[in-house]
């Protein structure tokens, strides 16, 4: 069991670790870049804001995933009680309705299913609710993502999800 979910999680890490430019390899050497026509996009104040506390947010994220590799049950503590945090933060409440609202419920109830089975001891729960809680956060991206294309033209669907790069 751990060995599958530790699996699972080093895939996650793996492919999250690397450059963020998402193509297939062209058949064709001569085949144009299709990132390469793209402007820069220039974000607003509330863009940057979001995209510091998203990655405030994957920052805790590792360091529970961390906790949890090397059965640190602190770290996972201290990165879950920081989810958990910025969830209930004004930040957090990008989008505002029902589905969201079950989305934020969700997220947090897994978050505090970590925290509780890292108060135990218990690293299989911990890791199992672990996966469930990237579960939330790649469902409720998916979620966003489908609401901006909906609102067509209220926001640039590009751009509404944050891209989680290192700038460091």
């Amino acid at each position: 069991m751990r060995t599958i979910l530790l699996i699972i999680v080093s895939g996650l890490i793996f492919t999250g670790s690397q450059n963020q430019s998402r193509t297939l390899p062209l058949l064709s050497a001569q085949a144009p870049d299709l990132h390469a026509a793209k402007p820069p996009v220039k974000k607003n104040p509330t863009q940057e804001q979001i995209s510091e506390f998203m990655q405030t947010k994957l920052d805790s994220s590792k360091e529970v995933l961390e906790g949890l590799v090397v059965e640190d049950f602190e770290l996972i503590q201290k990165g879950t009680q920081k989810m958990i945090e910025m969830s209930n933060a004004t930040e957090w409440q990008l989008v505002e309705g029902p589905i969201f609202a079950q989305q934020s419920a969700e997220f947090r109830n897994a978050a505090k299913d970590v925290l509780n089975y890292a108060k135990k001891k218990n690293i299989d729960g911990a890791s199992l609710s672990y996966l469930h809680l990237t579960m939330t956060c790649i469902a409720c991206h998916k979620q966003i993502k489908k609401s901006a294309v909906v609102m067509n033209g209220v926001f640039d669907p590009e751009q509404v999800l944050v891209t989680l790069t290192s700038e460091k």
